[in-house]
């Protein structure tokens, strides 16, 4: 797959969308799920795009993926959430860094996306990612290959990628950073539920917020079997 521009100063770049487990409050296939007349794999695929020399869909379901003409790779361990699923393309990536998204985060900042890329190329920790008022953010993020040993022996004992994280020391960009970057926060919007999709479709539209009625942006790292 061509890679259609390059951010100055960024390492070379293996992308990673996350299908996520079984979709259990959604009620759908999230891969599959249609916003605004494309499908949620679709749209991270295209937001992934402009960084990445190839975009992979990380899926325990491929034939029932296959239609998106996306390359499909399924989980060396399935069911291992979506810390399993960063394992599978770290494991897979020819490239020295992976731009890893979850399947259920539609609306990816490409001004986001950019600044994490570049800062892969500046820093010698072994991931990049975002902290927002809710901590740490494992997706959208970077990933060296070279943390997969660290990975694959933590997944012996556990499987929440924020643990993970706070033990690999990654680089991250502040909540200060991250609001310039995306005021509205929605690279953390994670499509789980059926009223998430209606906000999402609102939003599309112009007519609404992300936010639930509670002010915060849907909850992260629930790709892993929600």
């Amino acid at each position: 797959m061509r890679v259609s521009t390059e951010t100055p100063g960024a390492p070379r770049l293996t992308g990673a969308i996350l299908a996520g487990g079984f979709s259990r409050r959604l009620g759908r296939d999230k891969v599959a799920l249609q916003l605004g007349g494309k499908p949620l794999a679709l749209w991270v695929h295209e937001a992934l795009a402009p960084l990445v020399t190839t975009s992979w869909l990380i899926t325990n379901q491929p034939l029932a993926h296959q239609s998106f003409g996306l390359p499909l790779l399924t989980d060396l361990r399935p069911f291992q959430g979506p810390a399993g699923g960063l394992a599978t393309a770290l494991f897979w990536a020819r490239t020295p860094w992976v731009l890893a998204a979850a399947v259920d985060n539609p609306f990816l900042a490409p001004a986001l996306l950019a600044a994490l890329a570049a800062r892969a190329g500046q820093t010698s920790r072994p991931a990049v990612v975002c902290r927002s008022p809710r901590g740490l953010e494992p997706f959208p993020g970077v990933y060296a290959v070279r943390l997969l040993p660290a990975l694959q022996n933590f997944l012996q004992t556990d499987r929440r990628l924020t643990r993970f994280l706070e033990a690999c020391r990654p680089q991250v960009l502040s909540e200060t950073e991250v609001r310039a970057l995306d005021p509205d926060g929605r690279s953390f919007f994670n499509l789980n539920t059926p009223q998430d999709l209606q906000r999402a479709e609102a939003w599309l539209a112009g007519t609404g917020s992300l936010q639930d009625p509670s002010g915060r942006v849907a909850d992260t790292e629930s790709n892993s079997d929600g």
